[in-house]
């Protein structure tokens, strides 16, 4: 379906800084852009030119030091959807974006928020957030990149960093409240980290409004250059700017965010200008059925109910669009699979897959119900034949790791998983699992290990040093990698502790 659902809830908050702390999912949003399109050309060259070292409050690899530290807390404070595939597929579409900008793809940080709100963020040190509200209501794949592409623009071009130094006076408020702001709200009284959080909101908002303006223009200019030279429709970003100025959006008391800096015709004329310009045809990407899927995939698993029906999946989906058939039968087969009819879902799935070969989330189901029946031969014989078709790496690679898990090969498992983690080592979901195999196993050193790696991802950097010390009293584990460099990792990470906080 195009282009027609953000609508009524329109983009909350849409392209702002928000963390969802406590059970209650509270939402302060910490806002850092507006939409503002300038009109230059579109082409590479005119990225400007960023001098990293231009800040003397936080070099570049500072500023990465930073970002590790929040994007801890992010996994320690916020309702994280951790799914691979899911994952996946938002980074398969940033990715044309980061390798054109001036950011590392090594390190950029990618968080799936489990949050209906519709919103996104950017962080220091390459933190992209989306709320998996914001995969809902997006009404296309398309769509969607525009938020990405803007948000990659601010990241390429250190706005954050930029306005330290321009607020050289405030700098220690900006670092410490930022995340100070975070884990108040996770680790004592809410309505004291509620206090702490609205503290960093006014000292930001006093201040936004002097510098925005240039950085909105630069990051607009700048994420429809990327989303330009990347194979997707930028008419999109011109359709998004049209809600934005939805009689709904303006009266809203919701948007109060969007009162204060209007979505006015001139802008929206500056990016149709700037279409004009390009002589780019409208274009149907590639993802549009992929990101159909994942919605579905999204709603299966994440929904509250014990079982949804297909229609309660399918509600959101245009019947006249062109894979609104295979819509119905991905539906079908996942809820056959949530309701115990595996053999029904196993048996639609394959059927889908040989439709649709390359639809990555109808194989990644496929290989999950197996397992689910315990075929874990035959998931394994899948996997070979995949490799010749198409290469989906760090999903074929976590199918493997639990196929050889469950066919009693437990040494391979590791080895699979250590390969996955060795190409996603943020992934917090990988280490934990690695940790209950080591525990399953009696391998202690393998399972202290993995423990110090989880704590020392969500910015516990005692307790990972503790796991640490307690792996280097046991027999020595080949796959459990070095002990001496995780302790390292633990008391750099108290150190960057104690100097951003």
């Amino acid at each position: 379906m195009k282009g027609n659902i953000i609508g009524q809830a329109v983009l909350q908050s849409y392209l702002s800084l928000g963390y969802f702390m406590n059970s209650l999912a509270r939402t302060i949003c910490l806002t850092l852009v507006i939409l503002a399109i300038p009109i230059q050309t579109a082409a590479a060259e005119n990225l400007p030119v960023i001098n990293i070292h231009s800040s003397n409050d936080m070099s570049l690899e500072d500023e990465y030091q930073f970002g590790n530290i929040i994007a801890s807390s992010i996994r320690k404070q916020l309702p994280l959807w951790n799914d691979l595939a899911a994952l996946k597929f938002i980074k398969d579409l940033t990715q044309p974006l980061i390798s054109r900008s001036q950011l590392s793809k090594k390190n950029t940080q990618i968080f799936l928020i489990h949050d209906g709100k519709i919103n996104a963020f950017a962080a220091p040190g390459g933190i992209i957030g989306i709320n998996t509200g914001l995969i809902e209501q997006a009404g296309s794949v398309d769509e969607l990149v525009a938020v990405l592409a803007h948000e990659v623009a601010h990241l390429s071009l250190r706005h954050y960093v930029q306005t330290q130094a321009q607020e050289k006076a405030q700098a220690p408020l900006y670092l410490g409240a930022f995340i100070a702001s975070i884990w108040l709200a996770g680790n004592v009284n809410g309505d004291i980290g509620e206090a702490g959080i609205y503290a960093t909101q006014s000292a930001l908002q006093r201040n936004q409004l002097s510098y925005s303006r240039r950085h909105e223009r630069e990051a607009d200019r700048i994420g429809f250059d990327l989303m330009y030279q990347s194979p997707f429709d930028i008419t999109h970003m011109q359709r998004l700017l049209q809600r934005l100025q939805s009689p709904y959006v303006q009266d809203s008391p919701q948007w109060e965010w969007a009162r204060s800096h209007p979505i006015n015709n001139e802008r929206v004329a500056d990016i149709s200008q700037r279409i004009l310009i390009s002589q780019q045809s409208q274009t149907e990407h590639g993802f549009d059925l992929g990101f159909d899927l994942l919605k579905i995939y999204q709603a299966m698993a994440l929904s509250g109910l014990a079982s949804p029906s297909v229609n309660q999946l399918m509600q959101k989906f245009d019947p006249l669009a062109n894979h609104y058939s295979t819509l119905i039968a991905f539906s079908e087969a996942l809820v056959n699979q949530n309701s115990g009819k595996l053999v029904l879902a196993n048996q639609q799935l394959q059927g889908l897959v040989l439709k649709q070969p390359n639809e990555t989330l109808i194989w990644y189901s496929w290989m999950q119900s197996l397992l689910t029946q315990k075929q874990a031969q035959t998931v394994l014989k899948q996997l070979t034949l995949r490799k010749l078709n198409r290469r989906d790496n760090s999903l074929s690679l976590w199918i493997k790791a639990l196929a050889l898990r469950q066919n009693t090969q437990p040494r391979a498992a590791v080895n699979v998983l250590l390969a996955l983690l060795d190409d996603h080592p943020t992934w917090i979901l990988g280490w934990r699992t690695l940790a209950e195999w080591g525990a399953e196993d009696q391998r202690l050193q393998l399972n202290h290990m993995a423990q110090s790696r989880w704590h020392l991802l969500r910015g516990e950097a005692k307790l990972a040093l503790k796991q640490a010390q307690y792996a280097s009293q046991q027999q020595t584990d080949s796959q459990a990698g070095s002990v001496s460099e995780q302790q390292q990792k633990a008391l750099t990470l108290l150190a960057d502790q104690a100097r951003f906080n």
